[in-house]
């Protein structure tokens, strides 16, 4: 997983709300208030003075009181042992801070917290999600007294699809995870376009567009089509937006055309339908596909080919609604 991505993407307030409704639930989300979502510094310093860096933190207040609930995210590609000894950690020293900052409620309590685990990697989470799970065991006399807290993983790679939430961010990130082609991508492009139309959405749509460019690049660079990001990426210096990046994928022609003249223009589009179908159903597709386009000239039609090329699932369907 790359943190600077991911510590993006859920620097917004409509990520983790996707995230709560869509992979946690429970009858207390009926009195959340998401318009209350405030991002906290994720920056703890314990009385040692050493700093701890966590993801992210959100608090979240619960109806018309002073209750907050504390979401505590870390970002993992793999499982680490002593994960649940680091989220008992940052919970307590967040604790602290609250503590320093006069954030505790009338009574003295402290707020409740949620933490959350998201993980991408190749290989199922392993690790114990329970505090109590990393003590051994020695009788029922000691064990109330000893450490007890649980995290929530989520596994990215192995959700299943008929699982995720519709019209859901991170049940888009889901399939980013599990993209394997240009055309998978395209797919969540699509959806995430449709998704992300508002306004007030700008930023958020700009992070995921920059996502799927850097995902694009990698695939096309790798013979083997599997996603694999630099762990220095830094997407602060891209800058593309969602709709510029959906409209190249069908149809990055257009504009060439009418710089360069029609016929370049409809060359251009010809060899880069072939490419795209080569990439999805494969060199004897594509070939076959290669002789059909010669026949079109109009561009509206071709561009409905670029659509045929997403959304089919194999090539013989791709061929018989060429030809149709």
């Amino acid at each position: 997983m790359n943190d600077p991505i991911y510590k993006r993407i859920f620097a917004f307030p409509r990520m983790v709300e996707d995230l709560l409704r869509g992979f946690v639930g429970g009858d207390w989300l009926q009195r959340a208030d998401f318009s209350t979502l405030e991002r906290l510094p994720a920056e703890y310093v314990g009385d040692d003075f050493r700093k701890r860096l966590g993801d992210r933190v959100w608090r979240l207040r619960l109806g018309h009181s002073w209750l907050h609930v504390l979401v505590l995210l870390e970002f993992q590609s793999r499982s680490e042992t002593d994960m649940a000894l680091r989220i008992l950690e940052y919970t307590v020293l967040l604790c602290r801070e609250l503590s320093r900052a006069d954030g505790l409620g009338p009574d003295g309590l402290r707020p409740p917290v949620l933490p959350i685990v998201l993980c991408n990697g190749e290989h199922p989470w392993s690790a114990a999600t329970e505090v109590r799970e990393l003590v051994a065991s020695a009788g029922p006399v000691l064990a109330p007294y000893q450490p007890s807290q649980r995290y929530l993983v989520v596994d990215l790679q192995r959700v299943s699809k008929e699982d995720l939430p519709k019209a859901n961010l991170v049940a888009a990130i889901c399939s980013l995870e599990r993209s394997r082609t240009a055309s998978d991508l395209a797919k969540v492009a699509m959806e995430l376009q449709s998704w992300l139309r508002n306004p007030q959405d700008a930023e958020l749509r700009r992070a995921f567009a920059d996502w799927l460019w850097w995902l694009d690049q990698r695939l096309r660079a790798r013979p083997d089509g599997k996603t694999a990001l630099p762990p220095d990426l830094d997407l602060e210096d891209v800058r593309m937006t969602l709709e510029e990046r959906v409209a190249e994928w069908p149809k990055p022609w257009l504009e060439k055309g009418r710089q360069q003249g029609f016929r370049e223009g409809i060359e251009h589009e010809r060899a880069l339908l072939c490419r795209q179908a080569a990439l999805r159903f494969g060199a004897d597709a594509a070939e076959r596909a290669a002789e059909r386009l010669e026949r079109i000239t109009a561009p509206d039609r071709l561009e409905k080919v670029g659509e045929l090329i997403v959304r089919c699932e194999t090539g013989r369907e791709f061929l018989a609604r060429l030809d149709a």
